[in-house]
């Protein structure tokens, strides 16, 4: 390692250690990538990136190394990095494990999950159907804490790294190729999850995710149709 790599790091010029310029930068690019800010087939090229950012090259080149063991970047050249396309096999066969698995998730979950998490996310679920219109920032948002909570909560952590990547797979095509829903989807199977893990009802919760997913699966299917 040359002069300049152990010096970013360690420190930028501001006086910021190496591990946390990385982690900001990890968390810039997965929030773009999975908002779309940066599209699928989108080239990266770590020297502007880290331009843009104002930081070295080296805390730059562990954020980009970490999202490309991800799956969400791909190598073009040795310079030239690339946002992973999401097909719609790749969509459907990542439903597929996530209906295996989400359910058991939720029977798993239930009784584990705080009350204070549940009254968020009940209210967090209100805000939503209240608004005829939400941005998919807005869906997005609520749909990673319910499935996020679900999948910690499960206290399998083999579950919630799965369920994580799966995620990420189904968000991605969604955002790629579905047009934007006038209301957003699931609410009314999202509103029974929580209610099944709040009255600690497992097999309720499972059945409440097994029917959510299934229906999430037709939709994605049914707006690609139109």
């Amino acid at each position: 390692m040359g002069n300049e790599a152990r010096s970013d790091s360690r420190k930028d010029s501001a006086g910021a250690s190496g591990d946390s310029l990385s982690q900001a930068a990890y968390d810039m690019l997965l929030q773009q990538i999975m908002d779309h800010t940066l599209v699928g087939g989108a080239v990266i090229q770590e020297r502007r990136l880290a331009e843009a950012m104002g930081i070295s090259r080296t805390p730059m080149r562990r954020a980009l190394a970490r999202l490309e063991g991800e799956g969400l970047l791909f190598r073009l050249t040795d310079r030239l990095l690339s946002v992973r396309l999401v097909s719609l096999t790749e969509c459907l066969d990542a439903m597929a494990v996530r209906q295996l698995i989400e359910p058991e998730a939720a029977r798993l979950a239930t009784g584990r999950v705080p009350a204070a998490e549940i009254e968020k996310l009940k209210s967090e679920l209100a805000e939503l159907m209240k608004n005829k219109k939400p941005s998919r920032a807005m869906h997005w948002a609520f749909d990673d804490n319910l499935h996020g909570a679900i999948a910690r909560h499960s206290g399998n952590s083999a579950i919630l790294e799965t369920v994580t990547k799966l995620r990420r797979s189904t968000r991605l095509f969604e955002q790629m190729a579905v047009p934007q829903p006038t209301l957003s989807p699931g609410t009314e199977e999202h509103l029974k999850i929580i209610k099944a893990v709040e009255r600690g009802e497992p097999e309720k919760a499972a059945e409440a995710m097994r029917v959510h997913l299934a229906l999430t699966r037709r939709n994605v299917l049914d707006m690609l149709d139109k």
